[in-house]
């Protein structure tokens, strides 16, 4: 349980200030869509594969 808190304590001081809020909060949607799309794309790729066997 320590590890944990040491952690938490760790991401509220680097998330101290608004402005890292809104920068890591940007940089973790922007990470959330470009994996999202890629999982799409490979969904799709494996549907085609499929069809034209």
């Amino acid at each position: 349980m320590d590890g944990i808190g040491n952690m938490i304590s760790m991401f509220d001081y680097m998330l101290n200030t608004k402005r890292k809020r809104h920068i890591t909060g940007g940089f973790l949607l922007s990470m959330s869509l470009l994996f999202g799309g890629l999982a799409l794309t490979v969904f799709t790729i494996g549907n085609e594969e499929d069809v034209d066997e």
